[in-house]
Order: C-alpha cells, then structure tokens, then sequence
C-alpha cells in the first residue's frame, strides 16, 4: 500500500512541489549509500557502523515520511547494541527491499 511505503501528499504540503522532488532525489541516493553499507557493515559485526548508519537511515527516512523504512532502522539500531547479527541481517534485507519498493514506487510515480 502506497501510503506504508510513503506519505507524498504530506512531503508535498511540507515543502511544495519543486522541493519535494529534490528532497526526494536527494534523500534517496543518500538511503541507498547508507543501505549498501549496511550490507558490509553487518557481515563484519561493525557494530558501531551499523548503529550509526541506521541512525541516519532512521532520520532521513523519518523526514521523509518513509515510516515503514524508519521503523525497520530503529530496529536495526537496536539490535547492533545488541549485536544480535541474525536480526541484524534479516532486518538489513527487510530494509533493502522496503527501500527498493519507495525507490520503484517513485519512479513511477514522479516519472
């Protein structure tokens, strides 16, 4: 559902339209870098990488009205703290693909 993935109508009136858009090119290269070292740092057991990149994950994703995305980082935080690595790992493919249905969602939304 559209509105799990992410809130546009709520980005829109936040920022207005041109805004929105650049907000959002932005942000999700950001998410993608921050995802993909997530990827490496996970694997390693870095804790403190992945607690500081799901930090950001959580806050960009936050802002950005992408709550399911935020609510999965949160956890991810968590459990790096934790070092819970399975957890970790499926929360890390659960986020990646979250991430990539708002990245397909807005392509063809914003097409």
């Amino acid at each position: 559902m559209e509105s799990d993935l992410i809130n546009l109508e709520e980005l829109k009136n936040l920022y207005g339209d041109d805004s929105t858009k650049e907000l959002l090119e932005m942000s999700m290269k950001e998410g993608r870098g921050l995802i993909d070292a997530l990827k490496k740092s996970v694997p390693a057991h870095n804790a403190a990488s992945v607690s500081a990149d799901a930090h950001q994950l959580k806050g960009m994703s936050a802002t950005m009205t992408m709550g399911k995305v935020a609510d999965l980082s949160y956890k991810l935080e968590l459990s790096s703290k934790s070092q819970t690595w399975q957890d970790c790992e499926n929360l890390v493919k659960e986020i990646d693909s979250s991430f990539a249905a708002v990245e397909e969602y807005l392509r063809k939304k914003l097409a």
